[in-house]
């Protein structure tokens, strides 16, 4: 399971409580893409929703608490 820079930028800005809109501007695309991004984290690290693809973040190093 390898997370890219963009997944990983993707969970920063989620656990920083932006929106997908919010982080699509970040990311200079579409909100679409960051939405489907990330379904496919939720998806590859088999949690439930954002707020437990935070917490495996965490857990594995993924984010600095």
């Amino acid at each position: 399971m390898g997370i890219d820079e963009t997944e990983r930028k993707v969970i920063e800005l989620v656990a920083s409580g932006l929106t997908n809109l919010e982080i699509s501007k970040e990311l200079q695309t579409k909100p679409g893409v960051v939405e489907k991004l990330r379904k496919n984290l939720i998806t590859k690290t088999r949690t439930k929703n954002s707020a437990s693809l935070v917490s495996f973040a965490y857990k594995y190093g993924l984010l600095k608490a």
